[in-house]
């Protein structure tokens, strides 16, 4: 992402829009030493409602390496599947060489498809994951 977009983000706005979106539930917060360490925020897959949707998922650098993204991924598969998804999508930024290979670590695998979002103007690659079924 290029850094003019990143410098652009007000630090009230993004408050705001993380309020609303945490009220709107899907959301889990990892907290260590009495602090958040990490969150993800989960939900329908707004181009097919049939499939869960993994839109964020971010770890505090200081936390890196401890599980925490980890654990919050597979939280968030936990809870899709227990609302009846059985399988599960998300974008990450084509050039997060990093993302990208946490993800396919833990199971998920391109689908192929590929995007450019105004707002963020990088490639995003769409991955897919099956999730694990209650009671199997």
């Amino acid at each position: 992402m290029a850094d003019e977009i990143i410098d652009a983000l007000e630090g009230k706005t993004l408050e705001r829009r993380w309020s609303q979106l945490i009220a709107a539930g899907g959301v889990v917060v990892a907290h260590a030493g009495g602090r958040a360490v990490g969150m993800t925020r989960f939900g329908a897959d707004p181009d097919d409602a049939t499939r869960g949707h993994v839109f964020s998922l971010y770890v505090d650098p200081g936390a890196e390496g401890a599980g925490v993204g980890r654990a919050l991924l597979a939280r968030a598969a936990e809870e899709l599947a227990a609302r009846g998804f059985r399988s599960a999508t998300l974008w990450v930024f084509a050039a997060n060489e990093r993302a990208l290979r946490f993800y396919r670590a833990n199971g998920w695998e391109p689908t192929g498809e590929t995007r450019v979002e105004a707002e963020w103007q990088a490639p995003e690659l769409q991955l897919a994951a099956a999730l694990p079924q209650p009671g199997s």
